[in-house]
């Protein structure tokens, strides 16, 4: 499964489900609010910006390359 992380501020990726879990894994770390929405989860990081993790459409999928890596937000 692939996910389209795009933060407030507009600039956005795509990830595979490991990074998806390995970003949402350190958001409970760190304490920060998670809010399950229709297809994934929105991420409230320190300073209140926000990060959307959201499923992509399988034909999104093969138009355009994936990217597998560690997410870290400080």
């Amino acid at each position: 499964m692939r996910y389209r992380v795009t933060l407030e501020s507009g600039p956005s990726m795509l990830v595979d489900d490991v990074a998806q879990r390995h970003f949402l894994r350190q958001a409970v770390r760190r304490g920060d609010e998670r809010t399950r929405v229709r297809g994934g989860w929105v991420v409230t990081l320190p300073g209140g910006a926000l990060v959307a993790l959201l499923r992509e459409s399988t034909y999104a999928d093969s138009a355009q390359g994936v990217m597998s890596t560690d997410i870290t937000v400080s």
